[in-house]
């Protein structure tokens, strides 16, 4: 064996090779480890390692695999076998190793050439690249429904409402009309956190301080949640601003928030920390923490907990997108998401958000136009509703009738056109649906201003986010509206935009 290390050309060889190159004797001790392998041992001196068995520094659930692997190899198979180590200092490795003979004459005292290849990082790349893949399948997936799913929201809480008009406050069912209707908007939410997992633009960002928003949240929390568990708010004096959106980071809070309260049903302490840090990959960030002294988890569970549609909870109390949702919006914001926790112990998810620094000029935030009440309902003004939808098209046509005006209908792009121009005169308005089949709203808007430059369009869509929706009205749209809608909002957005031109 000293003969064949010391051999000029193999040296030369053993010392440079980029991946652990190690000697293994019969018995399983290492009796030869290259630089390379010095680094994966996380060792200085190879009088550290050299003696010690291999299978020493394999991850328990791996050493029996590798001693079937060595038997393997000792009757003649030539493949590679992935297993996880640790070094001398704890660090975890993934790597991939391929033994050979250094006999001709196999037997269990044969010693073995093994070169084992560090492929942590390739590993962690590939678990990054099925995560994309996988959040860019959910968010397809929620592209493709949601669109159907809020129209048939929109019919249902649209039909909710005109019943509840019908009924009055102070009928017996009217709070049973009220429940379903509650159930509507929560569905509605359900959709909008699919697609904010999908979405990949950060959208429009503004300076944001966290402590007034955990503030609110703290004390909507401490009015609604089980007298039993106390909430508390930490935050540092002057705590630094980030670039985010204010509902971005209400959603993270009251998601994270929600899954403490889950895991504390006989009470504890729920506790809200703000803190400015600095980090060596982020710089200087805002730290949330949300943390309880709920049941906690173990390692599996912490490891899925941001997996789509996983969950610990009945399945009554969740369907596994909150936590979902909190990484998809972090890592929009250049963030980093943590998870701490143990059985019985419980849990704390730690967030670092980026500090806003000079360059990265707050946005100005428009005042928001406030409701209009001033403008009386509709006049008779004749609005034209365009949705491929019938349900749609009936609760807005009860809507608006109820407000006080007209209104046409068009099934398509075709029959809107058609019924543009031979009602002209009298049409003030037209709400027209993104996505039809055939010519989309967007091609059908183009044809209606090409008959009157100056017509007022309202947009709508459930499968559009706010940003696109913005470009729209950037586009000449008067308006965009959100599905599910209400009849209010409805309403409101038709006084609205008649107000700019009340001539119409």
């Amino acid at each position: 064996m000293a003969e064949r290390i010391s051999d000029t050309r193999w040296k030369a060889l053993f010392e440079a090779e980029p991946d652990a190159v190690l000697v293994v004797a019969g018995d399983g001790a290492l009796c030869e480890v290259n630089p390379a392998g010095l680094i994966l041992f996380e060792a200085e001196r190879a009088e550290e390692v050299v003696g010690h068995a291999l299978s020493e520094f394999l991850a328990q659930p791996n050493r029996e695999a590798f001693r079937s692997y060595v038997e393997r190899v000792r009757g003649g198979h030539k493949g590679s076998l992935e297993v996880e180590m640790a070094g001398l200092k704890g660090g975890a490795r993934t790597v991939m190793v391929w033994a050979a003979l250094l006999d001709k004459k196999p037997g269990r005292g044969t010693p073995l050439l093994v070169l084992a290849r560090d492929v942590t990082q390739q590993r962690e790349m590939e678990a990054d690249l099925r995560e994309s893949r996988k959040m860019a399948a959910v968010g397809q997936l929620a592209a493709t429904f949601a669109h159907d799913f809020n129209n048939l929201l929109n019919g249902l809480m649209g039909s909710l409402w005109l019943v509840a008009t019908k009924l009055g406050a102070d009928h017996p069912a009217a709070p049973l009309v009220a429940t379903a209707g509650q159930a509507g908007r929560k569905a509605a939410e359900v959709v909008r956190q699919l697609l904010a997992i999908g979405r990949k633009s950060k959208g429009e960002l503004y300076a944001v301080a966290l402590k007034p928003i955990a503030e609110q949240v703290v004390r909507r929390l401490r009015r609604t949640l089980d007298p039993r568990i106390e909430v508390v708010l930490e935050a540092d004096p002057d705590l630094w601003t980030v670039q985010s959106h204010p509902g971005v980071i209400r959603t993270i809070l009251l998601n994270l928030c929600t899954n403490a309260r889950d895991a504390m049903s006989q009470g504890g302490r729920l506790t809200v920390e703000l803190r400015n840090v600095r980090k060596e990959d982020i710089g200087e960030c805002v730290r949330l923490t949300v943390s309880d002294t709920g049941i906690g988890m173990d390692h599996e569970l912490s490891r899925r907990i941001f997996e789509p549609f996983f969950t610990t909870k009945e399945e009554e109390r969740g369907i596994g997108l909150g936590l979902t949702v909190v990484q998809s919006l972090v890592n929009r914001l250049a963030g980093a998401i943590t998870v701490e926790s143990e059985p019985g112990r419980g849990s704390r998810v730690v967030i670092d958000l980026p500090r806003m620094v000079a360059k990265d000029a707050p946005v100005e935030l428009s005042p928001a136009v406030p409701p209009v009440r001033t403008v009386p309902s509709g006049t008779g003004q004749a609005i034209l509703v365009v949705d491929d939808e019938e349900i749609l098209r009936v609760v807005a046509r009860a809507a608006l009738e109820q407000a006080g005006y007209v209104v046409l209908e068009a099934e398509d792009g075709a029959s809107a056109l058609e019924v543009f121009q031979r009602e002209h005169e009298r049409i003030a308005a037209i709400l027209l649906d993104v996505n039809m089949p055939g010519r989309s709203g967007q091609e059908v808007f183009q044809d209606l201003r090409g008959l009157d430059p100056n017509v007022l369009v309202i947009f709508c869509s459930g499968s559009i986010s706010d940003k696109k929706g913005e470009l729209l009205t950037r586009g000449g749209a008067k308006a965009f509206l959100p599905k599910p809608y209400s009849a209010r909002q409805l309403t409101d957005a038709i006084r609205q935009v008649l107000q700019l031109q009340p001539n119409r």
